[in-house]
């Protein structure tokens, strides 16, 4: 199968055939999302997919007392929409850009025209699923289970995988919300990390020194989720 162009940075995007991703080059439109921006609110129709090339998506979990949970993180291995290929209209979750980046956006009305006429788009879409379902279901083992410098070295590796080795724009007070801790537990947990050589912390800036140690210092949810994705997608 001749697949997309290799300098797409969406991995949806670029597994498709060629003639599929050149036909959904004309509905795609290059978008800059800046962190913070909500792009997906619950019970409100979505009225566009995202394919991400360097942002950063967290999906929200809301609970009654008015907090959230990050319950996954999605980046350029995916899309954000994906309640409208599984025939829904809405979300149940807040999508919301954590880290900023660019993205291709294309309208729900066209992406159900390609739907219906991309068999190999329906089929990366299915494998994804299958890996975001994976990854959800990680992540709360995780936080039931596992300390939080190990839930910190997990969320850092995600996302230094979508990043490509870039400094992690985020600060403690960010990450706690999203891992659904204390603020002076994730502090504890960078100091443990940075006394190991492992990251270095700065101004709400997280880098990784020793990337090989970091994911020794990580649980089994960081191998299995991204084990998950390369495999049902076969980009390993």
């Amino acid at each position: 199968m001749h697949v997309a162009a290799p300098l797409e940075q969406n991995r949806l995007l670029a597994s498709l055939p060629r003639c599929e991703y050149a036909r959904l080059m004309c509905d795609l439109e290059p978008v800059r999302l800046e962190a913070n921006r909500v792009l997906v609110v619950p019970g409100v129709p979505i009225g566009h997919v995202y394919f991400l090339r360097k942002a950063v998506v967290s999906l929200l979990v809301a609970m009654e007392d008015g907090s959230t949970i990050e319950g996954a993180t999605v980046g350029n291995e995916g899309l954000v929409g994906l309640a409208l290929f599984l025939g829904e209209t809405t979300a149940n979750e807040s999508m919301v850009v954590q880290i900023t980046g660019e993205a291709a956006r294309m309208s729900a009305a066209a992406f159900h025209e390609a739907l219906g006429h991309c068999a190999g788009l329906r089929l990366v879409l299915h494998r994804y699923t299958l890996a975001l379902m994976n990854q959800l279901a990680r992540t709360a083992g995780c936080n039931r289970l596992h300390s939080v410098h190990q839930r910190c070295s997990r969320w850092l590796l995600m996302s230094d995988d979508r990043l490509s080795g870039e400094t992690i724009p985020i600060t403690h007070e960010c990450l706690a919300v999203l891992l659904g801790t204390r603020r002076a537990s994730v502090s504890e947990a960078a100091e443990i990390l940075r006394r190991a050589g492992l990251i270095e912390c700065r101004r709400g800036q997280i880098s990784i020194l020793d990337r090989a140690g970091l994911e020794r210092a990580a649980c089994e949810d960081y191998r299995m989720s991204k084990h998950a994705y390369d495999d049902n997608h076969g980009w390993v």
